[in-house]
């Protein structure tokens, strides 16, 4: 659980009182590259923690197209709030882009915490901040910037995740064909020279 409690006391800025109440509902899973960690439809009331490797979240159109809304790495979380706030089923996929560890904890037993504890409800408190941030992010990415633009956002928010993640993902996330991400490329690669 050292990544699960290293992000939370990051979160908290403090150390966090009685982790044997997350340690009973705790699972650390293994899943391979291609492997869902969950698919739509699903109840995944958990908030997970990658301790190593690349984790995908993907919406598929009903044409079948991918459609990736962020990529998780190490240390990083997710979790899906369809599930932990409104009490619906998963509406996307969570993917291993290559092997990963990944550790998970029960939602209600975090919440327990949180009603006992101030200290695990500003932890969870800015996890949700961070997330908002995020999402708010990607957002402005996509409705503002031009797909070039897009690119070089990703470069800069995945420095050390852009070169294990494959150009046809990095295309789905920017919402571009892997074609015009090669022209993308290929052209910042002639501008530095």
């Amino acid at each position: 659980m050292k990544k699960t409690k290293a992000l939370l006391e990051t979160a908290a800025g403090v150390a966090l009182p009685e982790w044997q109440t997350l340690q009973a509902s705790f699972q650390l899973q293994a899943f391979s590259k291609g492997e869902d960690v969950f698919a739509p439809g699903e109840w995944q009331p958990y908030l997970y923690v990658v301790r190593s490797g690349i984790v995908k979240l993907t919406y598929l159109s009903e044409d079948g197209q991918e459609w990736i809304k962020s990529f998780i790495g190490e240390g990083d979380f997710f979790a899906c709030p369809n599930v932990l706030i409104a009490g619906l089923k998963t509406d996307y996929f969570a993917t291993a882009v290559e092997d990963c560890w990944l550790e998970q904890v029960d939602y209600a037993q975090l919440k327990q915490l949180m009603l006992r504890y101030p200290d695990w409800q500003k932890a969870t408190h800015q996890l949700l901040e961070w997330h908002i941030v995020r999402k708010e992010q990607r957002e402005r990415e996509l409705l503002t910037m031009s797909p070039e633009q897009r690119y070089q956002s990703f470069l800069k928010t995945y420095p050390l995740l852009s070169e294990r993640i494959q150009l046809r993902d990095v295309a789905h996330y920017l919402g571009v064909t892997p074609e015009a991400l090669s022209r993308i490329r290929k052209r910042l690669r002639a501008e530095k020279n």
